[in-house]
């Protein structure tokens, strides 16, 4: 019998999608959704039933970086904000509210942040439809829960004394939850999460990681507004309430310390090419003028990598081609 010869690329892919799975309990129809590619496909990539073209595994990568956190960070003033709020916050055990504009870099820092820090971890809100006992199921697993994979389902009270052994567990390294793209979760979510606090209170770190929105869904819901106000050292963001009763929710609400993360500035452009060994000029220009994020920025990036364009030699002319 004829032994298919694949590529190192495809070889390699294949690992990390075997180790990806095994770490986050993941199954070969999940991986599938993520991706965006049919459930045959991965199925034949993982079983090394057909040779895949570079084009095609470099789209099914980079559809689950988000999950392997592999990202090449640069240090942005962005990013430097944010890791540190990431670090201060593990330390205090408290609960945080970090939002920004599309693009300014969240979920590479924070995922990268989890990766590179003990009892640290990253869940994403992937999909609106993701239930509460869902949540809790993909945090029991990325925290290392031993659950019986036979079982179809399990009670929330059942997944969040699991979660609460855990973090008691590891309390003495400050276990830290990243909850990623929080903009995507129904409103009924953010309710759920104040149960999830309040059973942690001091034990556990949570930073809530969204988009603007999420700051003024979370005031509606708790009957307050998140104002700026100015400081020697920037703009700082403190609750304020909108009407005279309260709600169960307005306590909860009020003790989130809120971050907001800055836009991307031409300064900040100039900066991440110099980081990436850009030194034309007339390239950093153009780059400052037509990328408003650093996820349009790293894309380019990439696709000059795969072209193999020498970053350092770049021209206007090979720019205008990324």
């Amino acid at each position: 019998m004829t032994t298919l010869q694949i590529s190192e690329k495809q070889a390699a892919l294949r690992d990390k999608l075997k180790s990806l799975m095994e770490k986050k309990s993941l199954k070969p129809a999940e991986i599938a959704r993520i991706s965006g590619r049919s459930e045959g496909t991965i199925s034949e990539l993982l079983r090394d039933k057909k040779t895949f073209s570079d084009k095609l595994l470099n789209v099914i990568y980079d559809s689950l970086r988000d999950y392997m956190g592999e990202d090449d960070l640069v240090s942005t003033r962005q990013f430097n904000k944010m890791w540190n709020i990431a670090a201060s916050g593990k330390k205090m055990s408290d609960m945080r509210l970090v939002v920004g504009n599309t693009g300014v870099g969240k979920s590479v820092v924070f995922r990268k942040f989890a990766e590179e820090n003990e009892s640290c971890y990253y869940v994403k809100v992937d999909r609106k439809e993701m239930t509460w006992n869902r949540f809790l199921y993909e945090v029991a697993t990325e925290m290392g829960a031993k659950l019986d994979r036979k079982r179809l389902r399990f009670s929330t009270s059942y997944l969040m004394d699991k979660i609460i052994a855990i973090v008691e567990e590891k309390v003495d390294s400050n276990p830290m939850l990243i909850i990623d793209e929080s903009e995507v979760a129904r409103n009924s979510f953010f309710k759920d999460i104040k149960n999830l606090r309040t059973a942690t209170e001091g034990l556990l770190s949570i930073v809530i990681v969204g988009i603007t929105e999420v700051m003024t869904r979370i005031g509606k819901i708790s009957g307050l507004e998140c104002r700026a106000y100015e400081t020697t050292g920037g703009f700082n963001y403190k609750w304020y309430p909108t009407r005279e009763n309260s709600n169960i929710y307005t306590t909860f609400a009020r003790r989130i310390s809120v971050f907001r993360i800055d836009n991307i500035s031409t300064e900040d452009i100039s900066a991440f090419c110099a980081e990436k060994g850009i030194k034309n000029n007339k390239v950093i220009a153009l780059a400052a003028a037509r990328w408003w994020n650093y996820e349009e920025a790293d894309k380019a990036i990439k696709r000059a990598e795969r072209m193999g364009v020498d970053l350092s030699e770049i021209t206007t002319e090979e720019f205008e081609l990324l």
